[in-house]
């Protein structure tokens, strides 16, 4: 499945950034997704797998893996299934293979712009939080398409910058002002949900998302949205 040597994957200045962020907060990184989704993340994380839609005993990659959430709901979810979690944060994966279950993933240090797997090798591509941190977006879909197997679904549990509607306001007062003081509180470091905060300000919407998906080739694109539209989940599938 591997196609060359995944220990240390090539990273622009942007991705070494990112990458040391998230080695810096791995130890506290599932406590901060559980307050700033007000207790939601797990089911947010449950949605996703089920909108994969996984076939018996699927052969699974989790880009972003993290510390392995989506990754270890595939493996209590469907029996006999074979993931691989991969991240650019090595600190981050090592507190996902202390979690029960996470000797059952395999666990690749990877970048997500250029997959060390071979085409069609996956079931199904998911990840959580990824596409607002790379540089290239499309390349990073195109990678996911070339490595799904014709049939295969791509699920995406994202950010969305608050709608304009009513809610907006405090949605963005939460995310810009709240969010960083609770890092402080809970990390003891600030910056990288200042960081986060200001990305999913920034990021696109769903509907521009399920356009580079089209462009990217896949088809039976769709999304739905939670938390006040401040969360999305994104699927779509390669064509067969």
């Amino acid at each position: 499945m591997e196609r060359v040597n995944t220990q240390h994957p090539a990273r622009d200045d942007h991705g070494a950034q990112v990458s040391s962020m998230f080695d810096g907060i791995a130890g506290r990184y599932d406590l901060m997704n559980l307050v700033m989704t007000w207790g939601q993340e797990p089911r947010f994380v449950r949605r996703t797998v089920e909108r994969a839609e996984l076939p018996e005993a699927p052969v699974v990659l989790d880009l972003a893996t993290g510390t392995g959430d989506i990754a270890l709901e595939v493996l209590r979810s469907h029996y006999g299934a074979r993931i691989t979690g991969a991240d650019f944060a090595p600190e981050m994966m090592e507190v996902g293979k202390a979690r029960p279950g996470g000797d059952q993933i395999t666990w690749v240090e990877a970048d997500a712009m250029d997959l060390p797997f071979e085409d069609a090798s996956f079931d199904a591509v998911t990840h959580g939080y990824l596409l607002r941190n790379v540089a290239d977006i499309p390349t990073t879909l195109a990678e996911q398409f070339r490595v799904l197997r014709p049939g295969g679904r791509m699920v995406a549990l994202e950010t969305s910058p608050a709608p304009e509607n009513i809610i907006r306001p405090f949605s963005t007062a939460y995310i810009k002002h709240v969010v960083p003081r609770l890092s402080r509180l809970i990390t003891g470091d600030s910056s990288a949900y200042e960081y986060l905060s200001a990305t999913t300000r920034g990021f696109k919407t769903p509907a521009q998302i399920q356009d580079l998906l089209e462009d990217a080739g896949f088809v039976d694109v769709g999304h739905e949205t939670h938390l006040f539209g401040t969360i999305a989940i994104h699927w779509a599938t390669k064509p067969a």
